[in-house]
């Protein structure tokens, strides 16, 4: 994928000889309970030449003495500390600016890394150089660290990146990328409304801009416990998810009149509407909202195959599965809905159309 020129300077470094391969940032804060663990399964990687950057930020529990005892005993650890809180964000880009590896892996703190994650992430950018963020699946852990089950994520290039316009197929604790992806995007936003779920923004950013793949390898073991930050601050977690969908639209659609900002989400609404929706029941808005938001989800998808290289075929076979599907449904909205004739008749175009492209998808194969 091309990428644009846009650079953060705080986060951009130039490479020298002597400097790690690989740059593991791992924010905490507070993070006694499951600190040491989720440190050792840096340290113990079989992938030796790296650096772990540890991000104080602000705790007032044992946080510092833990780091300090382990900074004595190995030189590749180093310990960055905050005075005041800096949250998710301001922290991990603290990490990002200090970091001096051409990858970056991300640690969450209350996490654990499998002994060979490093090494199978770097063998995979060191063969793939067109693609600029990796990650994998997981292992789902609880408090006391015992299996939950399996988590895997797409795969597919292409369900990937379009999955992640909706939601984070992409577990942050697996991640690895290149420096030059993360700075092009500018790092991680200082945004109160994506508090949170900050995470989220800049993948989807390096996904438009570059290539990106998922591993079926379970390479970290993701621990879901109460003192989650996800789980202490869901209300807010979910607004925030709710307002990178937003902006993932923005980025792909085409502002309609005077007022950008509205316009998008009064159609956003109406996509919402149209999508979640089930079949049986007619959706709450106005008949024109709803269709406003259909034609934005075709606006989106298709600006979404123009801005990815992605093989004809592929694209062919990823637009008939949406079509199809959106196809059914707005052709069944104009059969049961209970709206003027006008705008049954319009949805029931729209969907003939979509069902029309399924269908010539289908013959030509």
């Amino acid at each position: 994928m091309a990428s644009a020129s846009r650079t953060s300077s705080n986060l951009s470094r130039e490479s020298h000889p002597g400097i790690p391969v690989v740059s593991v940032v791992m924010p905490t804060y507070n993070g006694e309970k499951f600190l040491r663990p989720a440190i050792e399964s840096i340290l113990n990687q079989t992938f030796p030449d790296f650096e772990l950057i540890v991000i104080d930020d602000g705790s007032i529990d044992s946080t510092p003495s833990i780091l300090a005892d382990y900074k004595g005993n190995d030189t590749r650890l180093i310990v960055l500390t905050s005075k005041r809180n800096l949250g998710i964000a301001g922290a991990t880009n603290r990490g990002l600016a200090a970091a001096r590896g051409k990858y970056l892996a991300l640690q969450d703190h209350d996490d654990i890394s499998l002994p060979h994650r490093l090494q199978t992430q770097v063998d995979f950018l060191d063969s793939n150089p067109d693609t600029a963020l990796v990650a994998s699946a997981a292992t789902l852990i609880d408090d006391s660290g015992a299996t939950q089950g399996d988590f895997p994520q797409p795969c597919n290039e292409i369900d990937l990146k379009w999955e992640l316009l909706w939601s984070c197929p992409i577990h942050h604790t697996a991640v690895m990328m290149r420096r030059s992806a993360i700075v092009d995007v500018g790092g991680y936003p200082n945004d109160p409304a994506l508090r949170f779920a900050e995470a989220w923004e800049p993948l989807a950013q390096i996904a438009m801009r570059y290539r990106i793949a998922n591993l079926p390898d379970r390479l970290v073991l993701w621990r879901r416990h109460s003192a989650a930050t996800s789980i202490q601050h869901r209300q807010q977690a979910l607004a925030a998810c709710e307002a990178t969908v937003l902006r993932n639209i923005y980025r792909l659609s085409k502002p309609h009149g005077a007022d950008a900002t509205f316009d998008l989400e009064f159609r956003y609404s109406g996509l919402r509407a149209f999508l979640y929706t089930p079949g049986v029941k007619p959706p709450q808005l106005p008949a024109q909202q709803v269709i406003a938001g259909l034609l934005l989800l075709c606006e989106v998808q298709e600006r979404f195959y123009q801005i990815n290289d992605f093989p004809r075929r592929l694209a062919a076979r990823h637009r008939r599965t949406l079509n199809w599907s959106w196809g059914k449904h707005a052709v069944g909205l104009a059969m049961r809905a209970p709206w003027t004739w006008r705008c049954r008749v319009r949805i029931l175009l729209l969907g003939v159309r979509l069902l029309s492209v399924w269908a010539w998808a289908v013959i030509t194969g």
